[in-house]
């Protein structure tokens, strides 16, 4: 009897509320952020859309809404906010920077998006949560499809023609996204640089895309442990990828397998290559480095980009390890999304990457792009470099060694030879 008093006590404390819905929520549809700024942009100012959302308002915003519309209207006895509403309240989120947040609990800006838009905290979360969710898996299809022997050797064009590196399927690296304190986590997602993170390992092509991505790697891991546990790595070790086969370089008669390039952290293979490593280092290894590096820089500008573009990764994410893998892949599909969809787009009309926005080479040396710029801004950025531990193999094989001596040989003949580079590398150093 007094377990069921008990019982029936809980039951009605549970169904005593103050209020239906809280009276300043009932005033979403007229003062409401959406009502008030969203739609307001939308129409009349659009370059202000663009700093709201990223995107212009029918060309990108309205094409992305038609894709994941369908799966973000829901129906509810009470009405439901709408897809578009839901869109906006998840790209607010990822757009808006850290010293625009007003922080509440531990750096939380959950909160401040939910009382700009009269909806409430718990609400806001899962709109983000599920939104995230819809973005990737209606995107991912789109804009990170798997690629076939076809594409890379299109990608392998790519960087011949832009990077004059022959051969490369694309720009390796890994990067810490900083996240808050998982429960019960240990030191699972606690990495070298003494906070908590998950990882970020991505390929990209030479025009800055996105094209494989493995998020929600423990911050305790290496690039060379994270890549050896994932879907890439053990297709590179199988052969399962559909890697095109050896060919000769152009210009000679020296065959070559295709490769990936990545930086120190990672293991020289056949199909991945490094630069040298130490501080003496003879000149053909230096403009081995130099031209490695033209290439590899491509990764480094796209991480670059997406910070700069998506202001969430100038902080520590608050929110479950899962709901930061959601939110990443979201940001990593738009990305794509919208740099794709600026592809025809004259240079002078691009918003989300014109050319000056991205790194530029001329004869005094690297010209740094407006991203770095806006980074810079914002002080410590949560996208830092993953360090090399002995995890995941960091001895090269002896036919590894072989091949990165090969290229390099070729780099420096009058068939690889890029004019200028002899000067470009012994810039600075004592004659």
């Amino acid at each position: 009897m007094l377990l069921r008093r008990i019982d029936r006590r809980m039951k009605e404390k549970q169904r005593s509320r103050r209020w239906g819905v809280r009276p300043v929520l009932r005033e979403r549809k007229t003062s409401g952020e959406f009502v008030t700024v969203f739609q307001k942009y939308k129409v009349i100012d659009h370059e202000w859309f663009f700093l709201y959302t990223r995107m212009t308002p029918s060309a990108q915003f309205d094409d992305l809404l038609s894709l994941v519309g369908p799966s973000l209207t829901k129906k509810s006895y009470r009405e439901p906010l709408c897809a578009s509403q839901r869109l906006a309240i998840t790209l607010r989120l990822i757009v808006r920077e850290k010293r625009f947040c007003r922080y509440l609990s531990q750096g939380d800006s959950v909160f401040s998006i939910a009382s700009g838009y009269k909806i409430g905290r718990s609400t806001a979360s899962m709109v983000i949560r599920e939104t995230t969710i819809v973005i990737w898996r209606v995107l991912n299809k789109i804009v990170l499809k798997t690629l076939s022997e076809e594409d890379f050797k299109r990608i392998a064009n790519q960087f011949l023609m832009r990077w004059n590196l022959p051969h490369t399927l694309g720009a390796l690296d890994g990067k810490h996204i900083g996240i808050q304190c998982p429960a019960k986590s240990g030191s699972e997602y606690f990495n070298y640089k003494k906070h908590f993170s998950i990882i970020l390992l991505a390929l990209c092509d030479a025009h800055y895309n996105f094209t494989y991505v493995n998020v929600g790697a423990y911050g305790s891991q290496s690039d060379g442990g994270v890549l050896a546990n994932s879907a890439l790595g053990e297709a590179l070790q199988s052969g399962d990828l559909p890697i095109p086969p050896e060919d000769f370089l152009p210009n000679s008669r020296i065959k070559m397998p295709y490769f990936f390039v990545g930086d120190d952290a990672f293991t020289l293979m056949k199909h991945l290559m490094k630069p040298f490593k130490g501080l003496h280092l003879t000149l053909e290894q230096n403009i081995f480095n130099y031209r490695l590096s033209r290439a590899r820089r491509v990764i480094e500008n796209c991480f670059g980009i997406l910070v700069a573009r998506w202001r969430i990764f100038t902080r520590t994410i608050t929110a479950s390890p899962s709901t930061v893998d959601s939110i990443v892949k979201a940001t990593v599909c738009l990305h794509n999304f919208l740099k794709q969809k600026e592809y025809n787009v004259p240079e002078c009309r691009k918003k989300y990457c014109p050319a000056s926005f991205c790194d530029s080479e001329t004869d005094d040396g690297i010209v740094p792009g407006a991203w770095r710029r806006e980074v810079e801004q914002n002080g410590n950025v949560t996208l830092q470099d993953v360090h090399k531990t002995g995890r995941g193999g960091n001895n090269p094989g002896r036919a590894a060694l072989q091949l990165r001596e090969t290229l390099t040989q070729y780099l420096i003949s009058r068939a690889g030879a890029l004019p200028g580079q002899v000067n470009y590398v012994n810039r600075g150093r004592r004659m």
